[in-house]
């Protein structure tokens, strides 16, 4: 049993992601082990964009969506300076003063940021072998899996032979909404991202129509050769420029999902499009898209991933980082777009490659 463990801890709130000086890594002695608890060697760590509204100030992290005075304990909530970052991790339990919990059990949990953690079984998921890959637990089958699939198996969110735009496409979210979309009858999707990589991941690999690449060229420009006839549906992961071309694009009583805004994330302030007057003008439907509205479905939800997964009617795609001390290189990543799919951390030890000849 180890007695320390390595965590990243908030120094003090960014402006901007593009220093180091924001975190810190340190060694934290782990507490006695309790009635109760378990301790976890934690195997992965998920990053993903709201982690990075959790480390801004208030009233920036309520405009991201992190904070609510209906919910003051969401996992959601700005990260306290000085403290532990959290988030989500699976890992192996190594021992167990809980009943239901056993040495080697996979868990999912909210202690990430860290190589080892003490948690209260009540707050420990037991995973059920799937047999696929258990990375899928933080990618499909985790809360970005539910957020996709509770916004896009709503009664009106798609309607057979719709159009529907995503954008951030190649990302963990837009990567899954792409497939759901079609599985839920879309008749033509459209993604975007920023490099050729990506565009031929999204049409070659994920089943997508068409991809644009917003940094060649213009966006809206390229978006009406997508579809001369507008969008019926824009499940939107970035804001800004994308909402605008989004909204002219739009036809008559579409619909928005608003899902994240990437864009706005380092921002003091949410800069709404000069066109959003089109809401009124086109009678636009915009739904917020909230993970935590749709954890009644997930037992639905478990069971439709599974199966779409497990017979290849779903794919994942990850990025995977090695190591603590680059866990948070790993969320930089994400303002850069080096990523694609599910961003990753990985505290397994790295395989050594073979010696040159071997076979």
């Amino acid at each position: 049993m180890p007695d320390h463990t390595a965590v990243w801890v908030l120094d003090r709130r960014p402006g901007s992601l593009l220093g180091d000086e924001h975190v810190r890594l340190e060694q934290h002695r782990l507490p006695p082990l309790a009635e109760g608890q378990v301790p976890i060697r934690n195997t992965y760590m998920s990053v993903h964009s709201s982690m990075l509204g959790r480390m801004l100030p208030t009233p920036t992290a309520q405009y991201c969506g992190v904070r609510g005075p209906l919910n003051p304990t969401s996992p959601y909530t700005p990260y306290d300076v000085g403290a532990a970052m959290t988030g989500p991790a699976i890992g192996t339990v190594l021992a167990s003063r809980a009943e239901g919990m056993s040495p080697g059990d996979l868990v999912r949990h909210d202690l990430a940021w860290r190589t080892y953690a003490v948690a209260d079984a009540t707050a420990v998921e037991k995973l059920p072998d799937t047999g696929l890959d258990p990375t899928v637990h933080l990618g499909p089958l985790g809360l970005n899996g539910l957020t996709v699939y509770g916004a896009l198996k709503g009664s009106e969110a798609i309607t057979n032979g719709d159009t529907v735009f995503i954008s951030a496409a190649a990302g963990a979210v837009g990567a899954i909404a792409g497939q759901i979309a079609r599985l839920q009858g879309a008749g033509r999707v459209i993604g975007s991202t920023s490099t050729q990589a990506k565009t031929r991941l999204l049409t070659d690999t994920l089943g997508f129509d068409t991809a644009i690449n917003y940094r060649h060229g213009s966006l809206a420009d390229q978006l009406e050769a997508a579809a001369p006839d507008g969008i019926n549906v824009y499940f939107d992961n970035v804001g800004g420029d994308h909402l605008a071309a989004a909204l002219n694009a739009l036809t008559p009583h579409g619909r928005i999902l608003l899902c994240g805004m990437h864009s706005q994330y380092t921002q003091d302030h949410i800069h709404w499009p000069d066109n959003f007057p089109l809401v009124i003008g086109k009678a636009l439907r915009l739904t917020g898209v909230k993970v935590f509205d749709y954890a009644t479905r997930f037992p639905e939800f478990t069971t439709d991933m599974t199966t779409w997964l497990t017979t290849g009617a779903l794919t994942c795609t990850t990025t995977i980082t090695h190591g603590i001390d680059n866990a948070y290189q790993a969320l930089q990543s994400l303002s850069t777009g080096r990523n694609t799919g599910q961003a990753l951390v990985s505290f397994l030890p790295s395989t050594p490659a073979p010696p040159d000849g071997a076979a």
